[in-house]
């Protein structure tokens, strides 16, 4: 399938190298109609546009369809020319892109018009058919309009769409964003000849909430400063002590060190006996097998060992934050009361004396 398609392409692309050079010269169509109100390509667009339609022939015919299907792309753009699609669909079913595939023969068609020949056009509707049953389409809507739409990271446009988006089967990531508001993504799964509907809420982001507060006009005056009788004015009491808090965490690790300890203790005295019953006269054990129970059972001793002494100062430790007094609370200022003030003037000064 692949190597009849491609024999077909190669020789149908040799055919529009000669308009990118002489496109002014060819008759308007009715279908042409659309593309003289665009802006006619300079004459250095045109001879770029022919050397990499040129170069995209030699990759497709190297296999490298998309170097092949960049440079027919990056063609078009400097110099349209319906002929080109015809090429660039084919790339597309190339690459099993069957969306693009269709789109590009759709669009071939409609701009080709009566300059396609009968059997050119007659191929070119077999193969949209058989694309029409290889794509899904999904119809995408968005809870506020103008709102940039993307597929796979692709751009396809801003919301409303005026009809569905067709999409290769398998699984597509569909993300809607707007300035002001909050995007919106859906992940779906779709096979061919589905057809989905796909609902994204774009809220607006709430403002920040204004951060308020009240500014003093005028600073206080003397006169206006509360005043504390004697009477009630009392010494502060320092607070009470923090209440002691016991290290749970680490009487749990020293547990574990423990029990960790016991158990491998347990297992060693078990493999002593194993090796104290191979060395026996009669036990018809091997030098390998007396090597393996002694090794086992030195390996076992050395971990309780490590097991013991961790235990001992995790546990060590632990006592020591367990039993110690917490930081005493720093003791308070004492406060007094001011008995009486006198103020007065000297020839070198002002005097202050008080009595407390």
């Amino acid at each position: 399938m692949k190597t009849s398609r491609r024999i077909a392409l190669a020789v149908a692309l040799s055919l529009p190298v000669i308009p990118f050079v002489v496109s002014a010269q060819q008759p308007a169509g009715p279908a042409a109609a659309p593309a003289q109100a665009k802006a006619e390509p300079s004459k250095e667009a045109k001879e770029e546009a022919s050397r990499r339609f040129k170069r995209g022939i030699e990759l497709f015919g190297e296999g490298d369809y998309r170097a092949a299907l960049i440079e027919f792309r990056r063609a078009n753009e400097l110099a349209p020319n319906y002929n080109v699609l015809y090429n660039i669909g084919n790339v597309y079913f190339q690459l099993q892109d069957y969306a693009n595939a269709l789109v590009s023969f759709e669009k071939y068609l409609a701009e080709g018009g009566a300059n396609i020949d009968a059997k050119r056009r007659a191929d070119v509707d077999k193969d949209i058919e058989k694309l029409r049953t290889r794509v899904a389409r999904v119809e995408i809507v968005t809870s506020v309009p103008d709102a940039d739409v993307t597929i796979d990271d692709v751009p396809v446009g801003k919301s409303p769409f005026t009809k569905p988006l067709l999409v290769n089967p398998g699984r597509h990531r569909i993300v809607a964003t707007k300035e002001g508001r909050t995007s919106a993504s859906k992940t779906i799964e779709v096979a061919s000849f589905d057809s989905e509907r796909v609902t994204l809420d774009l809220p607006e982001i709430a403002p920040r909430p204004a951060e308020t507060g009240t500014i003093p006009t005028s600073l206080p005056t003397a006169s206006a400063a509360p005043t504390t009788s004697p009477t009630n004015t009392a010494p502060m009491t320092p607070p009470p002590p923090p209440p002691k808090s016991v290290p749970w965490a680490g009487w749990g690790v020293t547990g574990a060190l423990a029990i960790g300890a016991v158990a491998t203790g347990v297992l060693a005295l078990s493999k002593n006996g194993e090796l104290a019953d191979l060395r026996k006269p009669d036990s018809g054990a091997t030098k390998a097998q007396l090597d393996d129970a002694s090794s086992s059972t030195a390996t076992l001793a050395l971990v309780s060992d490590i097991f013991t002494g961790a235990a001992v100062v995790a546990g060590a430790v632990t006592l020591y934050f367990t039993v110690r007094d917490p930081a005493p609370a720093k003791e308070q200022p004492k406060t007094g009361l001011i008995k009486s003030v006198d103020v007065g003037v000297s020839p070198t000064g002002f005097t202050l004396k008080g009595t407390f």
